[in-house]
């Protein structure tokens, strides 16, 4: 029951925070981007041959990762220290 309440909660917030967007009324890209979403995917499989993209984003995705767990094991530890009877 205290769980159904936390989880309650949460969805009432994160519906609040984006009911504005869901107010605006629809869009769509232009043909221009789909245009040069054709190109730089050609521009990439001359690249490919080189440099393997699939390897590379991994590896981009693994240091994002890494980075953001960084990042939030220092907000914790700001937080934690934060508390007047930890030091």
């Amino acid at each position: 029951m205290i769980f159904t309440a936390i989880f309650d909660i949460f969805y009432f917030v994160v519906s609040l925070l984006i009911s504005p967007i869901t107010l605006l009324s629809d869009v769509s890209l232009s043909g221009s981007i789909a245009t040069s979403i054709a190109t730089a995917s050609g521009y990439l499989s001359g690249i490919n041959a080189f440099i393997p993209i699939d390897t590379m984003i991994e590896i981009l995705g693994v240091s994002l990762l890494f980075e953001s767990y960084y990042l939030a094991y220092k907000l914790v530890m700001w937080i934690v220290k934060k508390i007047p009877t930890i030091n």
